[in-house]
C-alpha cells in the first residue's frame, strides 16, 4: 500500500482542513469612554501655559469702542461699536489694507440674527460675529467680499477690543 496514492476526496479533504481558521491568541476590547460634555464658561480656564482657547461666557456680551488703530503691516482700520445685553446698537467698521483695498461696514445694512453672548449680524452671505474673550471682544467677518474692493476681503483680519480700555487692533 505504500505505492498507492490518496484518492482525491483526500486530497481535497486535507486541502479543506489547511484553510480552517486559527486559533490564536485574543486580543481584549477596550471599552469606549463615555462623552464628555463639552466644557462651558462654569468649568476652570486652561492653565497659564495651555494653548487651549479660553471658553466663551455664556452671558450677555457688553462691549463699546470708538478707535482707531493700524498694524504693523499698515492695515489702518476704525470701529465704532456699542452692544449692550448681546444687543447691537451701533457698528460701523472702516478696515483700509493699503494697495490690497478696503472693507466697510454698517450696522444699516445688517440684520441681527443671534441675541445670545455671540450676537451675529447678516447681510446676505456676509457674516459678523461678536465675541468676548477674556478681556477682549472679537469682531469677526465671514464671507464679507459684497463689502470690500475686489480681493480686499482676503486680507480681512477680525478686529480685536480692549473691553477694558476701548482701544482696538
Amino acid at each position: 500500500m505504500s505505492g498507492r496514492l490518496a484518492s482525491p476526496a483526500v486530497v481535497v479533504l486535507a486541502m479543506l482542513g489547511g484553510c480552517a481558521p486559527l486559533q490564536g491568541p485574543t486580543v481584549p476590547v477596550r471599552p469606549v469612554p463615555p462623552a464628555t460634555k463639552p466644557e462651558t464658561a462654569r468649568t476652570a480656564p486652561p492653565g497659564p501655559g495651555s494653548k487651549k482657547p479660553l471658553p466663551i461666557p455664556a452671558r450677555a456680551l457688553q462691549a463699546k469702542a470708538d478707535c482707531n488703530y493700524r498694524d504693523d503691516v499698515g492695515t489702518e482700520g476704525r470701529l465704532r461699536l456699542e452692544v449692550t445685553d448681546s444687543r447691537v446698537e451701533r457698528f460701523a467698521s472702516e478696515v483700509d489694507m493699503g494697495a490690497k483695498g478696503r472693507c466697510s461696514f454698517d450696522l444699516s445694512a445688517f440684520t441681527q440674527t443671534r441675541f445670545d453672548h455671540t450676537p451675529t449680524l447678516v447681510a446676505g452671505a456676509c457674516t459678523v460675529s461678536l465675541w468676548e474673550q477674556k478681556d477682549e471682544v472679537t469682531v469677526s467677518y465671514r464671507n464679507c467680499a459684497a463689502h470690500c474692493t475686489p480681493g480686499a476681503h482676503d486680507y480681512l483680519w477680525p478686529t480685536l477690543v480692549s473691553r477694558k480700555t476701548g482701544h482696538c487692533r
